[in-house]
């Protein structure tokens, strides 16, 4: 039996708590059978986190996209619909997607080519694409109805994030949701006060003063930390996403907030009109 078939069997024996138990135990080693888990070299890649930890803020992130997707949608409706994991790393959350979405229709894209591989060889029954840090995404316009993006609009610069929106904005469909999480000034504010994490941060940032009157004025700050292309910390307002969801025909819906043991991330909801 093909491994999708075996998942979509599982899932339908199962209620969402203990979808959720399952696939924490793929997380902390336990089992490897349905969604396995990549190495821990390659978990860590992007976060630093590993494990039931990493399995953990998944889960709660993944809360947070759904309750926005739960109150635009009809619970008919939100199975078949065609999603899109933008920066999805090693599948951290697309293995969790199956439960929610049909596994035809979920993908996933990022551009580290590692962990694109490893989603690949662990998840065949998924889609997983490389992309490359601006330039156009490999699919046809209106190609999904929900879009989300977890830690990639925290990390992008100005260039690339409005080049990335426009992007998100063409492969989306009417009435779809995009959403999107980023940093915002008490996160920044954090960054400096956290003694371990001040000379990190005034290093990409520079002075506190300084990089509280640039995000004041122009609403975006952005320092370059050389990870990948294009690639740093970013503090975004509200007024500037806004703006600029506006500007791609993007009505904003609201905000809510994704608690895990490392922080709160704010995560920006819109509908494409």
């Amino acid at each position: 039996m093909k491994q999708a078939e075996v998942i979509k069997q599982t899932i339908a024996g199962l209620n969402e708590s203990q979808w959720k138990e399952l696939y924490l135990e793929h997380a902390s080693g336990l089992s490897a059978d349905i969604v396995p888990f990549p190495a821990e070299d390659i978990q860590v890649i992007t976060n630093g986190q590993k494990g039931e930890f990493t399995g953990q803020g998944a889960i709660a992130i993944l809360d947070c996209v759904m309750s926005f997707i739960n109150d635009t949608y009809s619970p008919a409706s939100i199975k078949n619909m065609r999603v899109l994991d933008y920066g999805c790393g090693w599948g951290r959350m697309t293995r969790l997607l199956p439960f929610y979405f049909d596994i035809d229709k979920i993908v996933g894209v990022d551009v580290d080519e590692r962990l694109i591989n490893s989603a690949n060889e662990l998840l065949p029954f998924l889609q997983h694409k490389k992309i490359e840090s601006m330039e156009p995404l490999p699919f046809e316009d209106a190609s999904f109805d929900i879009i989300f993006a977890n830690s990639v609009f925290t990390h992008l610069s100005e260039k690339s994030a409005l080049f990335a929106l426009a992007e998100l904005s063409r492969i989306l469909g009417r009435n779809g949701l995009i959403i999107i999480s980023v940093l915002e000034k008490n996160n920044m504010d954090s960054f400096y006060k956290n003694r371990e994490q001040r000379d990190w941060i005034t290093k990409i940032l520079g002075k506190k003063e300084d990089a509280e009157s640039k995000l004041q004025d122009e609403g975006f700050l952005w320092g370059c930390n050389n990870r990948w292309h294009e690639y740093g910390i970013a503090i975004i307002k509200d007024n500037w996403i806004i703006r600029h969801f506006e500007e791609i025909g993007i009505k904003f819906l609201g905000t809510k907030q994704s608690a895990h043991m490392v922080g709160t991330l704010s995560f920006k909801c819109g509908v494409k009109l």
